[in-house]
């Protein structure tokens, strides 16, 4: 039994890192109102891997999809070549929770990627692998001086380490600073979770529409969550 359980997690991970061409999504809402995003490649937009497409967690509402196809489109018009990560949205079934979300799972929410460069500032084409640090996203801690927002940790499942030092990624912050921009300028968007060490340092201290998540939630320097309305 152990043999067959263990062949089915080696058959699913290999699965994982196959070229995947994924499906153009849906306009069209389902019973539960929303639709699904691109996942083919078909615009600036795509998931950091085929899992979120695959298993049905990159459900949205029609608004929420039209703000982001939006603003992957102006991060490819600013930046040519460039595309916008998404990672968890919601079900099928539009219900909340999403675990093991706490607030996903009505389509009106759905964290993305940042962006990054390798340590001598070059932009990188690809979503950083973290495989070999521990599996966690690739976050960018605080530096030395900057605020740590907890500083006496996060609840259980919610605490992740900080990734070493060497590692081969570092965030393209005129990257990140120009998706957040576009994010909040858009009247469809409620407001994004992002750490506040990020937050000043992107140059974005204070904007109504920037909060934290709190010491409960999971740290948003490894991603950012977004609300819509």
């Amino acid at each position: 039994m152990r043999g067959f359980a263990l062949l089915l997690l080696i058959t699913f991970a290999a699965c994982e890192r196959l070229p995947w061409t994924g499906q153009p999504g849906s306009t069209t809402p389902n019973e539960a109102g929303l639709v699904t995003l691109p996942c083919d490649g078909s615009t600036p937009l795509e998931p950091t891997r085929p899992y979120y497409c695959r298993r049905d967690r990159h459900y949205v509402t029609p608004i929420a999809r039209n703000a982001l196809v939006a603003a992957a489109s102006a991060m490819r018009e600013r930046y040519p070549g460039e595309v916008l990560r998404f990672m968890d949205a919601s079900g099928p079934k539009g219900i909340k929770p999403f675990p093991p979300h706490l607030s996903h799972g009505d389509g009106r929410q759905i964290d993305l990627g940042l962006y990054y460069t390798d340590v001598r500032g070059r932009p990188l084409d690809a979503f950083p692998s973290t495989d070999r640090y521990g599996g966690y996203w690739p976050a960018e801690p605080p530096r030395a001086g900057e605020q740590v927002a907890c500083p006496n940790g996060r609840l259980r499942r919610a605490e992740k380490p900080d990734p070493p030092a060497d590692r081969p990624w570092r965030l393209d912050e005129a990257r990140t600073k120009a998706l957040l921009e576009t994010l909040i300028a858009d009247r469809r968007v409620r407001r994004v979770l992002i750490e506040p060490h990020l937050e000043r340092r992107l140059g974005l201290w204070g904007h109504p529409k920037l909060r934290f998540a709190g010491c409960q939630a999971a740290r948003h320097d490894d991603h950012i969550h977004i609300d819509f309305y």
